[in-house]
Formats: structure tokens, C-alpha cells, sequence
């Protein structure tokens, strides 16, 4: 059974404690990635073939004429040398740029807490946990259970591939196509909302509040009534600064911390 500490003992330097979900990257993700990785090594490969073929071999020197040549000879030594160096450097480039994109994509998969680094500057009454499974079939990133309630922190993906103008927001695909995506402003809300009923549903006598924040660096993003927008190195202030909820005793958020525990490895 999992234990959350009620408060900080004397003496008790102990920090707060993290429970880790299951990895969010999917089966099909990883198929998209490695099928996405095949096509560009493949893309070099052709590249480093047909350049071989071209300049490693007498393939377009047959093409070069010997002496003074003719106006129809002249322009297919050209289009030779042409196919030589155009055609091997496309390869190339398309497939070494389709392997960077990759590397940005899964880079942007792999997921970010930020509650690791709470541990050290939050007590034992305080609880993280990532890859939370709520009802409906929706996993939630992260969430912060403490003496003010719960706090579920939504993802930010990379500011170098994504780009907003307000509350719209995109996120560059490994083709280099910018697609729409749920603004993770909106995703916190309705992710703390679904924890609402969530926990609702579970015939509790006691509400417990719920807020909503993203974590990040980029300045920019202007918070809303319902998701605050908090920098990682001013989250574990501004967590401990939120005020203790009236009713949630010790006995509650251990009941609560179960709950989530379940969620998490369930």
C-alpha cells in the first residue's frame, strides 16, 4: 500500500516522492519512427550508390566525347555531369534532412517531468506522479498531490518545433509540415477538469481542489483564469506558496494518494 507522510517531522529532511507511470511512447509511435528511419537511411544509401556509380566509375565519362565535339554531344556531357552531381546530392540532402527531423520528433516524444526536480525542494507531504490513467481512456502527464489539493501539469513540446500565435498552436511534423495541436494551456484545464470528476465519481464526501499549470522556459505564453503558467526554476516556490486546503487532512490525501498509485500502475 502506498504511504504518503502527513507533514514533515522534525528533524525528517526527506523529499517529496515520485510515482513513475508506464513510458507514453506507443507501439505504433515507435513503428511511425522506425519506418520514417528506414526511408531516409534508404534515401542515403541510394544517394551514396548513384554518386558512386556516377563519379567511381566510367558510367558518365562514357558520355564525355573525345575531341571537338558536336552541339548534341556537348549538351549530353552536360546533362551526364549534371545527373552526376544534382541527382546524388538530392539523396542526400533529403535523407539527412528527414533523419534530423526524426531525431527532433523523438526527442519531443520522449517524455519531460518536471516534478523530478521537486524532489529535493518539496517535503514528504507532498506526491508527483507521471503517466496517471484517468477514466475515459486519457493518461495524464504528470500531477502534483500535496496540501493544497492537486496540481496537473500539462505537456509544452520543444519551442523548436512548435510555433503559437495566441491560442493556436502547431507542431512540425518529421516532413517539415506544420499540423495543428491542442494548446497545452487547454489540455491542463481539461485535464484538471477530468481529474475533478474524476475523483468526484468515486463517492467522496470531500471535493478536493484542482488546478492546472504548464511548465516553461518561453516567454510569451500569457496564463488563463483556469492554467497558470509557472518557469521550472520558480515551480517548487510557487507549488509551496499555494494555499492549504481547509478539509484535506492527512488521513484524506493518503486515501487520495491510493487512488492515484492505482491509476498509475494500472
Amino acid at each position: 500500500m502506498w504511504s504518503l507522510a502527513a507533514s514533515a517531522r522534525g528533524g525528517d529532511h526527506r523529499g517529496m516522492q515520485i510515482l513513475a507511470g508506464p513510458n507514453q511512447i506507443t507501439r505504433s509511435d515507435r513503428i511511425a519512427i522506425a519506418r520514417s528511419a528506414f526511408t531516409s537511411g534508404l534515401l542515403v544509401i541510394v544517394g551514396l550508390l548513384v554518386g558512386w556509380l556516377c563519379l567511381g566509375t566510367t558510367l558518365v565519362t562514357a558520355f564525355v566525347p573525345n575531341g571537338r565535339p558536336s552541339v548534341a554531344e556537348a549538351a549530353t556531357s552536360v546533362v551526364a555531369w549534371a545527373f552526376a552531381i544534382v541527382v546524388p546530392a538530392a539523396f542526400l540532402i533529403i535523407g539527412f534532412a528527414r533523419i534530423a527531423a526524426i531525431i527532433d520528433t523523438w526527442s519531443s516524444m520522449r517524455p519531460r517531468t518536471a516534478t523530478a526536480r521537486l524532489v529535493k525542494s518539496l517535503g514528504p507531504e507532498y506526491m508527483g506522479a507521471t503517466g496517471v490513467h484517468v477514466p475515459g481512456g486519457r493518461r495524464l502527464h504528470e500531477l502534483v498531490l500535496g496540501p493544497f489539493g492537486i496540481l496537473v501539469i500539462a505537456v509544452v513540446p520543444p519551442s523548436k518545433i512548435t510555433r503559437h500565435v495566441g491560442s493556436r498552436w502547431e507542431i512540425r511534423d518529421e516532413r517539415g509540415r506544420w499540423l495543428p495541436i491542442e494548446a497545452p494551456l487547454d489540455r491542463a484545464s481539461r485535464d484538471a477538469e477530468r481529474v475533478r470528476s474524476w475523483l468526484a465519481s468515486d463517492d467522496r464526501d470531500f471535493l478536493v481542489r484542482v488546478y492546472a499549470a504548464i511548465v516553461t522556459e518561453e516567454r510569451g505564453i500569457e496564463r488563463t483564469s483556469a492554467c497558470a503558467v509557472v518557469a521550472p526554476r520558480e515551480l517548487a516556490g510557487w507549488i509551496a506558496a499555494l494555499p492549504a486546503q481547509r478539509g484535506l487532512s492527512a488521513e484524506r490525501r493518503q486515501g487520495l494518494a491510493e487512488t492515484i498509485a492505482e491509476a498509475t500502475h494500472g
